[in-house]
């Protein structure tokens, strides 16, 4: 990778980095209904709430954690508790992200928080794309924190949830990965055509990825024709014709 390819991937990606990370929400929980449940829910399924998209009011993420904290029989390297309080714990940076003036000290307690997670835990994929981001997001994108995307990668390729927000945040740093790593970025792409996320790829596809289409077409071709037809009725439906290896659709 040349040094000039990665100072122009370094300076239009950290902006998509940054909306990613705004935009790993996805629909809000109602605040009237959420003090039913507050206390009863548990912190797993309150973290695995996170990671599939939804959102929590800020104060109301520092409440459940508090609590958590205070009563939960936490142990040394318990690796639920250290996910989850991580999970949780980064829900709250993100939530404050625009609007706090301490967010570089809410920052620095999130890398910790991660990077003890990760000593316990470091099979967690969400947990390095997390350090990945919050690294990124302090000190700007350097190749150093790339390796953090890099293992997320390798300890979970087909993550289901995390696929989205991570496919989106490494197309835009594309040309600052390394050729290993950028075929993993394409085989992701295709998990999601594969998975039936058409929405969620073609929103990648016409955005992030926009630059390197060809590349992702030429990878489509390793997919179920069935899939790659939908993807390509679903973007034709959009005036698109991707000239998708197989497919035959009507631009509207």
């Amino acid at each position: 990778m040349r040094s000039a390819d990665f100072t122009g991937a370094a300076a239009t990606g950290i902006t998509c980095l940054l909306a990613t990370l705004l935009g790993l929400g996805g629909v809000a929980w109602s605040a009237i209904t959420l003090p039913t449940f507050w206390r009863q829910l548990p912190l797993e399924q309150f973290a695995n709430r996170i990671v599939r998209g939804e959102t929590f009011p800020v104060d109301q993420l520092e409440e459940k954690l508090r609590l958590y904290r205070e009563t939960g029989n936490l142990i040394a390297c318990g690796a639920t508790a250290a996910h989850d309080s991580s999970v949780v714990d980064l829900a709250i940076v993100r939530g404050r992200l625009d609007a706090s003036p301490a967010i570089d000290a809410d920052l620095e307690r999130s890398r910790r928080s991660l990077l003890a997670a990760l000593s316990c835990l470091p099979s967690d994929s969400y947990l390095w794309f997390s350090l990945f981001q919050v690294e990124s997001l302090r000190a700007g994108l350097r190749q150093e924190y790339i390796r953090y995307l890099d293992m997320s990668y390798q300890v979970g390729p087909n993550e289901g949830w995390l696929a989205i927000p991570r496919n989106r945040a490494a197309f835009a740093i594309f040309p600052a990965l390394s050729e290993a790593l950028q075929s993993r970025v394409l085989d992701e792409f295709c998990l999601l055509v594969r998975t039936e996320l058409y929405a969620e790829a073609i929103t990648v596809f016409l955005g992030a990825a926009q630059p390197y289409q060809d590349l992702i077409v030429r990878r489509l071709e390793t997919i179920p024709l069935k899939n790659r037809q939908l993807f390509a009725v679903q973007l034709a439906r959009k005036g698109i014709d991707p000239h998708i290896p197989g497919t035959s659709v009507v631009v509207r």
